[in-house]
């Protein structure tokens, strides 16, 4: 019996050495001297060339094109892409270093998350292209676990695609393999400083209307003015503040989009500067659903109070209608799935936005101006 179990002990500690010199095997360096070059050392003279980037993992797969100036998402309604995340993540590609040599044994690439895509692979693997070629491939693998958190560079077990030999790299390598997470989420963005006035007009013509008192973040009908009696306190203000950072929940193109027999409230925002920007809104099956168009109107614009302009928000002439081509071109071929608080807001009756001071609803403390 004791014989027994001293094989079985000499057994499991056999195992469990080979286990170990596997693992060190895989994650030691091949080579002990430092080495912190460049991952993809002419990739920054090629940034310039790229046009095309493919994403591949277990959890997505998508295409992002350069078209003039923007990046768009292919298989996304072609929409545009955040064009500041796009060029971050070319930029710390090519900035990526290497810091030691690993494995270049196929059969040892699981355990670092570098087999590729092939075969349900765990790796994430991006592909950089001149139109149909491929400039740059990174395989990038898993992370390597740091002692301390630290918000600069990370290490990740990576391989180029197409070379047998894997590393461990430093470098940001939080790219989203989620494809929309690559979205460019904001639809407008107009400060609440700037508007002067918003009027929501219902399908029968019934219309409420909100003005800027001349204060910051001070809004009221104006027939009550400062003694307006919101719904709710901020509720001017979050109306006003619509289109501040508005931001999208899902998107489509106008042209496959159908309102049904749904009907459309119309929101008419106008800046102080003579930006005037008009969302068309209906709510969908348990959504709301919204067009954006601008207009350059100057003539509509009431006089600017001077605690107003103090705050050096408001536009030239020239810069507004700019920023009125811009939303155009950006907006007007989409229909925007917008979330409920603020698609509410851009429907709301006269009825649903003041009331009698005792029906006023408490809210916590905290919030708005």
């Amino acid at each position: 019996m004791l014989k027994k179990l001293n094989s079985l002990s000499i057994l499991t500690i056999i195992t469990a050495v080979m286990v170990v010199w596997m693992l060190i095997t895989i994650y030691k360096a091949e080579d002990t001297s430092d080495d912190f070059s460049l991952l993809f050392p002419e990739l920054f003279e090629q940034l310039s060339d790229v046009n095309k980037i493919t994403f591949h993992s277990e959890r997505d797969e998508f295409t992002l094109t350069r078209q003039g100036k923007g990046w768009f998402i292919k298989d996304y309604h072609n929409y545009p892409a955040d064009q500041a995340l796009v060029r971050r993540m070319l930029v710390d590609m090519a900035d990526a270093r290497i810091l030691e040599q690993k494995t270049d044994d196929p059969d040892l690439y699981p355990v670092l998350g570098v087999e590729g895509a092939e075969n349900d692979g765990s790796s994430f693997v991006i592909n950089l292209y001149n139109d149909e070629q491929e400039i740059v491939g990174l395989i990038l693998g898993q992370p390597r676990d740091l002692s301390s958190e630290s918000a600069g560079p990370q290490q990740f077990y990576v391989r180029r695609d197409g070379d047998e030999r894997s590393y461990l790299a430093e470098g940001y390598f939080q790219f989203s393999p989620m494809m929309l997470n690559w979205i460019d989420g904001q639809i407008v963005d107009i400060a609440r400083e700037r508007i002067a006035r918003v009027d929501i007009i219902q399908p029968n013509g019934d219309t409420a209307t909100l003005v800027n008192l001349g204060q910051k973040d001070k809004f009221g009908t104006p027939e009550s003015r400062e003694n307006t009696v919101f719904r709710y306190e901020q509720l001017g203000y979050d109306i006003a503040g619509s289109l501040y950072q508005m931001r999208l929940e899902d998107v489509q193109p106008a042209s496959d989009f159908s309102r049904g027999n749904a009907e459309v409230v119309r929101a008419e925002f106008l800046s102080y500067d003579g930006l005037k920007v008009i969302a068309e809104t209906s709510f969908n099956d348990g959504f709301y659903f919204s067009t954006f168009r601008a207009e350059y109107a100057p003539d509509e614009v009431p006089e600017v109070p001077e605690a107003i302009a103090s705050l050096e928000q408001l536009k030239t002439p020239e810069q507004v209608q700019a920023e009125v081509a811009e939303i155009n071109e950006k907006a007007e071929p989409w229909v925007y799935r917008l979330g409920g608080f603020v698609g509410n807001n851009l429907m709301r009756p006269k009825a649903d936005m003041v009331t009698e001071r005792d029906q006023v609803i408490p809210m916590p403390g905290g919030f708005g101006p």
